[in-house]
């Protein structure tokens, strides 16, 4: 029974040992003298743009939609944010860095010493939004002798989207927008048929998944009436891109809300 103790006592310590000497191995390969190099702000080396600040462990970007990330030097390689975005270092001294983007082509920074450089970065970082108030629309629709009332009531919300890009010297960058909620309300004379609110995540059996997470509920307007109901064109995308999914969110004259795809 002491045997198996001693045996059972030499493999715990023997895991230990082994998970100590992998973490300071782990750690050993930052390469902290590059990341003290880094610290600063980089300009494009012929356009004299700034590219970005490094402060500590993150690196902040101008542009006011990209958000600030963390980052390491590990075995020459430039390593960005999570996910984490690999860039093989080229050259690195303490005002000049030249590193590989994603294209495989070689981006040649020189370090600032000009304090106006630093005035971009002064700001708070902000976010787009698809709209920053509230946005009340009132549509009447008469179907036969009936008349029917339709409000839609677009609420941007704190929700955070996030969207990875990359910049022009192809390094990824997040880039974050508001959400919205969409509140419809329809009317049939003094009746009220439906109100309810409307979440991106409703329309997640129409659109795909990876789409939607980057996505907001952009706008909800009212498209048309029939038989089948009030019809709402519901539109979902990412902010700035041109590629939208175009839905119908459908209000039955009995009240019943049904979405599919435009027909």
């Amino acid at each position: 029974m002491k045997i198996i103790n001693l045996i059972a006592c030499f493999f715990v310590l023997t895991l230990v040992a082994c998970h100590n000497n992998a973490k300071q191995q782990t750690q050993a390969t930052e390469d902290f003298a590059a990341k003290q190099k880094l610290q600063g702000v980089w300009i494009d080396s012929e356009t004299q743009e700034v590219n970005f600040k490094i402060s500590g462990d993150t690196i902040f970007y101008p542009d006011s939609t990209s958000q600030p990330s963390t980052f390491r030097v590990v075995s020459d390689t430039l390593i960005i944010g999570n996910p984490p975005s690999h860039y093989p270092v080229a050259k690195l001294s303490n005002n000049v860095f030249v590193f590989k983007n994603q294209n495989g082509e070689e981006v040649k920074l020189v370090k600032s010493d000009s304090p106006d450089d630093d005035i971009a970065f002064e700001k708070p970082t902000a976010v787009v939004e698809v709209v920053n108030k509230i946005i009340k629309k009132d549509t009447v629709i008469n179907y036969g002798s009936e008349r029917y009332h339709c409000y839609v009531t677009v609420n941007p919300t704190r929700y955070k989207v996030f969207r990875r890009t990359f910049n022009d010297d192809g390094l990824a960058v997040n880039n974050v927008y508001f959400d919205n909620i969409i509140h419809i309300c329809v009317y049939n004379g003094a009746e009220k048929l439906y109100s309810s609110d409307l979440k991106k995540q409703m329309y997640e059996k129409f659109v795909p998944k990876d789409f939607l997470e980057q996505s907001v509920l952009g706008d909800v307007r009212v498209w048309k009436i029939d038989s089948h109901g009030v019809h709402f064109e519901t539109i979902i995308g990412i902010p700035g891109e041109a590629t939208n999914y175009i839905l119908d969110t459908r209000v039955s004259l009995d009240g019943k809300m049904r979405i599919g795809e435009m027909r």
